[in-house]
């Protein structure tokens, strides 16, 4: 069957219609993406700081014996709680005792000898005044009896001095408290002044931590500090700086830090490892971004921004500090910006997005 001319124009306008129509469905741009952004409000940065540490009490004292010996008892342990006055130990007291008798005996004979001096001395007095006796007899008696009288208090002052040794072969507890610590077992022969009984006072304790010299600048006394159990971060108090130790730690090359404590709960009890917080404002305007907001790529740290006409650019920035949850800018983003922090390793030059926003 033959077809008319007709017939072919028809067909040929019907195929550049279709041919046209997908031309321009192939030309027609494609929807933004969108971009979730956040919208960068500065705020001051404060610098967290925080680093383990332990409860101790302020006032630790080793107790020791005041006098040389032998060991005989010791009546308290390691972890005991002793009250003041309380006896702690023991040395052996057999010498001390007899340096005690003999120093009594010393002073009867010091007695009988001042009874003798000054009945001599009364009756060369008498005897001077009626003529039957010179000066210097009365002289020679009076030296005596003086000398006599001084003999007396030495010993006397001896006496007491034996009598205090005898009572230092008892130790006893200064003050109410916890024994933390003990240097000498029954048996063992101590030297005056050694270590027996460390006691240490549970009613002012304070949190002492090693902070690094880069930290240390930054402490002041006074300054507040959380602290926290570690094994229980929901119990804390907020302490205050008392001491910062002015040399470094010649092993580890930290400072020492104490924290007192006014009002220390129950469960810190001595030696509980603690966590110490600190909140100091730096006074300069950062901002806080998410770590997905970060470009991986380039040497220096990068972000997607997004300008007016809704297209994104590359905008270099500087980090302050960063941890897995944020990063925080100190230079490169002003307050209003607009940083993609979704799906940046996918995005081109140019590319025109629609943010979706929140605020930082």
């Amino acid at each position: 069957m033959r077809l008319s001319s007709r017939h072919f124009l028809l067909a040929g306008i019907a195929g550049l219609c279709l041919a046209g129509c997908s031309q321009k469905e192939a030309e027609a741009p494609a929807a933004p993406r969108t971009a979730r952004v956040v919208v960068v409000t500065p705020h001051k940065f404060k610098l967290v700081t925080q680093g383990a540490g332990r409860i101790q009490s302020r006032y630790v004292s080793q107790v020791g014996f005041e006098v040389g010996g032998r060991l005989i008892s010791r009546d308290v342990d390691a972890g005991a709680t002793v009250k003041k006055g309380q006896k702690l130990a023991a040395l052996s007291a057999v010498d001390y005792q007899n340096k005690v008798t003999a120093t009594a005996a010393d002073l009867d004979a010091a007695k009988a000898a001042l009874a003798q001096a000054a009945a001599q001395e009364e009756r060369f007095r008498l005897l001077l005044g009626k003529g039957f006796a010179t000066h210097s007899q009365y002289d020679e008696a009076l030296k005596s009896l003086r000398s006599a009288q001084a003999q007396v208090q030495a010993t006397e002052a001896n006496l007491r001095i034996a009598q205090n040794q005898l009572a230092y072969t008892e130790l006893q507890a200064p003050d109410d408290g916890i024994v933390t610590a003990t240097g000498a077992d029954p048996g063992q022969v101590v030297a005056a002044g050694q270590m027996v009984i460390e006691i240490s006072r549970n009613d002012e304790r304070e949190a002492v931590f090693a902070v690094a010299s880069e930290d240390i600048v930054r402490a002041s006394l006074g300054m507040p500090v959380n602290v926290a159990l570690q094994a229980h971060p929901e119990i804390a108090v907020t302490g205050t700086v008392r001491e910062i130790s002015p040399e470094a730690d010649s092993a580890t090359g930290t400072y020492q830090v104490k924290v007192a404590i006014p009002a220390p709960l129950p469960q810190m009890r001595l030696g509980a490892i603690v966590v110490g917080r600190v909140e100091s404002d730096q006074g300069h305007m950062v901002a806080t971004l998410p770590p997905s907001a970060l470009l991986q790529s380039g040497s220096q740290p990068q972000v997607w921004v997004v300008g007016k006409d809704d297209k994104v650019e590359r905008r270099k920035v500087q980090l302050l500090e960063f941890d897995a949850n944020s990063v925080t800018v100190s230079q490169g983003l002003a307050a209003g910006d607009k940083v993609v922090v979704a799906g940046v390793n996918s995005l081109a030059d140019g590319e025109l997005v629609k943010p979706s926003a929140e605020v930082e």
